[in-house]
């Protein structure tokens, strides 16, 4: 069989064992069924991988997610607030009583603590998960951060120009808030500086 038969076939056998696990494993997809959805909320896929928000044996919410590639057939369920298939588990993405993030000062590589203004917190998944880091001021190129074209949400104190390039060039755009999804902008995975802005005009901090 010819090279690129053989590959499509394997595209088509992956798709087969997992509906969910489209030709396409790097696009955010819809999530897929299963009994998961009876005690869970916000769930999406990124990366082949299946996160969600999922309710433990105390009711409190947990931020988990699992790899959908080994799920195969197998119905994904919620075991005690994290995501399982068959013989797989998942993995929490939170502590208990921090679902979905958030600023705790005992988080590793996040969180406001005692930080003054012009603060952000960068995740390089969606709703404010996966690896992060905080940054405290200018950053006019994220090559050497391992969050270069890697950012997929922010939690950010105050306003911030972020750039698609280098050195503050490219595309750029001001935000502030919460983002909880930059799917839906030109900035998913392609942020490569940011900075800052001054309150009440131009210039920066």
């Amino acid at each position: 069989m010819p090279i690129v038969e053989l590959a499509a076939a394997a595209v088509l056998s992956l798709s087969a064992q997992d509906p969910a696990y489209a030709q396409d494993p790097g696009a955010q997809r819809a999530a897929p069924r299963g009994s998961y959805r009876d005690s869970c909320q916000e769930e999406y896929v990124n990366r082949g991988r299946l996160y969600a928000d999922c309710r433990d044996r105390q009711g409190r919410l947990r931020g988990t997610s699992i790899e959908l590639a080994q799920c195969g057939p197998y119905n994904i369920a919620n075991d005690d607030g994290r995501l399982v298939c068959g013989p797989h588990r998942g993995q929490y993405e939170d502590r208990p009583g921090r679902p979905g993030g958030g600023w705790g000062d005992d988080r590793p590589g996040g969180g406001w603590g005692q930080g003054g203004r012009g603060s952000a917190v960068i995740y390089t998944d969606a709703t404010f998960r996966g690896a992060s880091q905080r940054v405290d001021g200018e950053v006019p190129n994220l090559a050497n951060t391992g969050f270069n074209d890697r950012i997929s949400s922010m939690q950010l104190r105050g306003q911030w120009e972020v750039c698609t390039d280098a050195w503050f060039r490219g595309y750029c755009e001001t935000f502030d808030g919460d983002l909880r999804n930059l799917s839906s902008t030109v900035f998913n995975d392609r942020i490569s500086s940011m900075r800052p802005v001054r309150r009440g005009g131009g210039g920066r901090w």
